[in-house]
């Protein structure tokens, strides 16, 4: 009996839970993944330092604008301050008529004299008491004595002191300067800093908007930007959910540029690319494996069914050609896994080969495979970087190859010699030289629509030559040669014997002896 929630889902199996990993398979699109992407993170972390370096930027800004401006204003009312004071002191000493009067008294008439600005205000000051005020604007006073004997200590003053009041909300910035001459008398200039105020606060909020705006183009932009630089990687993540067992044949579109990204799409490219030939190698090796070994298992699977038990001499006959057959199944195997490995960078081993010994050797080897007269037809005296033991391999398969089809009074030779490449007209040309290894014979030769074929896996001519053995003998041989960055070839002409080539580039690595 199924439950509820097996019965909704249709099946067994559960619904996967909202959040979970799964769910956030099914729904790769789904907000969750969008603040989990490059993208989004990407610009977040540009925006967050953005972010940062404005609040920064705008607070010391404003820290430092702010204190320049109260320093303004402290300056602007000092210096008045200090002009009155000076001018009353000055016409106590000069003028008859200030001469009579009290300090408290002369302050007054000059500060009505000059008329503060409608947001200053003056005061004289006597024993800690406002005796006067004139104020710029007589319909707002900004100064009374409850406010001012609240904020001020004057009893031990002998300098100019600064204060802020509070007047009716409004900031009030005061300079205090004593009277000398007149213990206990003060003058007071006051200026409303509230416009200023006003003013810096209407500068931070203009800036905010500014700021808030530029975060915002900055992440419309960014985001525009970083989608375009994270394409690749779109493309990329596209690809590898594209890429199955069936299909490694999924490129990343690279566009022109060195940036990490780009040389990141490049990167999985060649991945792909030597994942597909791995892959195709691997088939390659299964079909012929597949292809090779059933005709001999089917050798066999028939001779263990005709074979008579109870006679002895067809069971030893019958064992005979199952022997045989097993012998020819593991040289075919053993040649396969040869030609699977030959693309792996292991596959040679190069070192110093000195060739004129190198033929010696191998001469030497192949001079017992039948009676035939064994020839060198020529010497390279060079020195190069190869695999020693691989090249006597392929030019011992290539000997062992003119030995089937040439007679006894054949003659199979061996040469090389190192070729530079040259114009019609003989001027050399700057291209490396080649080293040539052959092994010639005057057997039957090959026909031409044959030349290409014999190098390919079970490769066979369709006359004269090819038609024993696996197919593989020279399939093994252009394996070799093209390890060594070169290539096997043949110049035969059908009836008039045959010359198999391997041609490897010498680059930098032949020296002449």
């Amino acid at each position: 009996m199924t439950t509820s929630d097996e019965h909704r889902s249709g099946s067994g199996q559960a619904a996967p839970a909202a959040g979970s990993p799964a769910a956030e398979t099914q729904d790769p699109s789904g907000w969750g993944a969008k603040f989990h992407s490059v993208r989004f993170r990407v610009v977040a972390a540009m925006l967050g330092m953005m972010l940062a370096g404005l609040v920064t930027a705008g607070l010391v800004t404003f820290i430092v604008q702010f204190q320049e401006s109260d320093s303004r204003i402290d300056q602007a009312i000092l210096d008045k301050a200090n002009a009155v004071v000076k001018l009353v002191q000055t016409n106590k000493k000069t003028s008859g008529d200030y001469a009579n009067r009290t300090y408290i008294s002369a302050l007054h008439e000059a500060a009505e004299d000059i008329e503060p600005r409608s947001n200053e205000v003056m005061a004289g000051i006597v024993d800690g008491r406002v005796a006067w005020t004139v104020e710029g604007n007589s319909d707002n006073a900004l100064l009374d004595n409850t406010m001012f004997a609240d904020a001020v200590e004057l009893r031990s003053q002998v300098g100019a002191s600064f204060g802020e009041l509070n007047a009716d909300g409004r900031p009030l910035r005061t300079v205090v300067v004593p009277m000398k001459g007149a213990t206990g008398t003060f003058f007071l200039v006051g200026r409303d800093a509230g416009d200023q105020r006003e003013h810096n606060a209407d500068s931070v909020r203009t800036y905010s908007l500014v700021a808030l705006a530029m975060l915002m183009a900055a992440a419309v932009i960014g985001g525009i930007v970083a989608g375009r630089l994270l394409n690749p990687l779109r493309r990329l993540r596209e690809a590898s959910r594209a890429v199955g067992p069936e299909d490694l044949t999924q490129r990343v579109e690279v566009r022109k540029g060195e940036d990490d990204v780009t040389l990141l799409a490049k990167t999985f490219n060649t991945m792909l690319e030597r994942l597909d030939e791995g892959a195709q190698q691997q088939q390659q090796f299964l079909d012929d494996a597949g292809h090779e070994l059933r005709t001999p298992l089917t050798i066999l699977r028939g001779h263990l069914e005709l074979v008579t038990v109870d006679d002895p001499d067809d069971v030893i006959a019958t064992r005979d050609v199952l022997l045989d057959e097993v012998d020819r199944m593991q040289r075919l195997v053993d040649d396969l896994l040869l030609l699977a490995n030959s693309g792996d960078p292991g596959f040679i081993r190069r070192e110093p080969v000195r060739i004129p010994e190198l033929m010696d050797q191998v001469m030497e080897k192949v001079h017992v495979l039948a009676d035939r007269n064994w020839l060198i037809d020529e010497q390279a005296d060079y020195v190069v970087e190869a695999d020693p033991q691989r090249l006597t391999q392929a030019l011992v398969q290539l000997a062992a190859n003119a030995v089937k089809y040439t007679g006894r009074s054949s003659t199979i030779a061996l040469g090389s010699r190192v070729e530079s490449p040259t114009t019609n007209d003989g001027t050399t040309l700057p291209q490396h030289d080649t080293l040539l290894l052959w092994v010639r014979d005057d057997g039957i030769g090959i026909a031409a629509e044959d030349q290409q074929r014999i190098f390919e896996r079970f490769g066979r001519a369709h006359t004269g030559r090819g038609e024993e053995g696996s197919g593989l003998g020279l399939a093994i041989v252009a394996a070799i040669a093209q390890a060594h960055g070169g290539v096997a070839t043949v110049e035969s002409e059908y009836g008039h014997g045959a010359t198999f080539l391997i041609k490897i580039p010498l680059q930098a690595a032949g020296v002449r002896v």
